[in-house]
């Protein structure tokens, strides 16, 4: 659509190349605090987020990025905080675990009518934000890369074409919208039922990558299983600390192929989950809002298959779990076995984090379902 009539004070450059100014909010933490405190995380995982997906993006196209802690100037933080949310160029904001001032200093930013950008690790937004298209993102390398790419493209298309107004400048400032004429593009966009399918191929595929996991971890506890006698012997026989670092280096040779490929498995599920988030809760709330009777045929089925992929999900979390512990029980002992068990316990980590997001797809599927059940006995 374009936009007319925008009577906003501090809108955007009348150039669209004149984006040169970008102010990163998210969460912070704390640099100073011990490792391992949640304070010490969010300020590495924050930091993680701009140096590898906002600023590198930015600076690709020659646009200046900042966050709160690089303000060179001396005074009130809030205040200078609130300056920069106001009257940079762009606002680009990490929602990840929705901290309470990065929704505050966005709404203020959106209300100005000025370009922002909204990244977040997978979730459910507020209702208002899920509004907003988002950036989402995975903290594995490639996780980041791919966001990255995704900023950076939408960065070139704002800088190019301008960045839309949002609702709250809309209502705000009166904004008047122009629908978009219907385009060739328009009409090829996939439909609710070309969603439905998308989905249970990727969520099929997910079970086939889940089902790899497993393997992998019945491959590590095959190979464990097969060295304890050894290690045991080395360890009753009291020989040389020598002996006993060959054992586990054959061990570490050993488990460093099945630790490979869980890490690769493991990778391959998250991204899958990552890419059809949005497009699940999007079909999820849509099926909730329609009325039974309107509902496409495929909808039980749909329900069935994220319940379904939960229940695989967790299969594979019970196994991944008991092996993280035994992992992380053993870092300590050699230097070359603790490569393979950082892979092991990383996975582990990141499976973890998704299966979570899809318990709430399932949540939601189950409460569909019921609702469903109730209004048709034949199901």
């Amino acid at each position: 659509m374009t936009v007319t009539n925008i009577p906003i004070t501090g809108t955007p450059p009348e150039e669209p190349g004149g984006i040169r100014s970008c102010f990163v909010i998210g969460p912070h933490g704390d640099a100073f605090a011990d490792p391992g405190t949640p304070e010490r995380m969010v300020y590495e995982q924050a930091l993680q987020v701009y140096e590898n997906i906002a600023q590198a993006a930015c600076l690709e196209l020659g646009i200046t990025p900042m966050r709160a802690d690089e303000l060179p100037s001396t005074g009130e933080i809030a205040d200078q905080i609130c300056r920069q949310v106001k009257e940079s160029d762009l606002v680009i904001a990490d929602l990840s675990g929705l901290n309470p001032n990065v929704i505050w200093e966005l709404a203020l930013r959106q209300g100005t009518g000025k370009p922002t950008i909204q990244l977040s690790e997978c979730g459910t937004l507020p209702f208002y934000l899920a509004k907003v298209r988002t950036i989402r993102f995975s903290r594995s390398p490639h996780g980041l890369i791919k966001a990255r790419e995704e900023l950076r493209r939408t960065l070139e298309a704002g800088v190019r074409d301008g960045f839309d107004v949002l609702t709250p400048a809309r209502i705000l400032h009166g904004v008047v919208e122009v629908p978009a004429p219907v385009s060739a593009e328009n009409e090829e966009e996939s439909g609710l039922l070309d969603d439905f399918a998308q989905i249970e191929s990727e969520a099929a595929a997910m079970v086939e990558d889940m089902a790899e996991v497993r393997s992998s971890i019945e491959a590590i506890g095959e190979t464990t299983e097969a060295f304890t006698p050894d290690v045991e012997r080395v360890a009753r026989e009291e020989l040389p600390m020598s002996a006993r670092l060959a054992v586990i280096l054959r061990y570490a040779t050993a488990i460093s192929g099945p630790a490979d490929d869980l890490d690769a498995s493991a990778t391959r599920f998250i991204e899958r989950m990552r890419a059809t988030d949005s497009s699940i809760r999007n079909v999820l709330a849509y099926v909730k809002s329609m009325p039974h009777d309107a509902r496409p045929e495929d909808t039980e089925g749909f329900l069935n298959t994220l319940i379904d992929l939960e229940e695989s999900a967790e299969e594979g979390i019970a196994g991944l779990l008991e092996l993280a512990s035994a992992a992380d029980s053993l870092k300590g002992l050699s230097r070359q076995l603790s490569k393979p068990l950082s892979k092991i316990s990383s996975a582990v980590g990141r499976m973890v984090t998704a299966t979570a997001c899809i318990s709430e797809w399932a949540t939601i599927a189950r409460s569909l379902l019921a609702d469903l059940e109730r209004t048709d006995p034949n199901i």
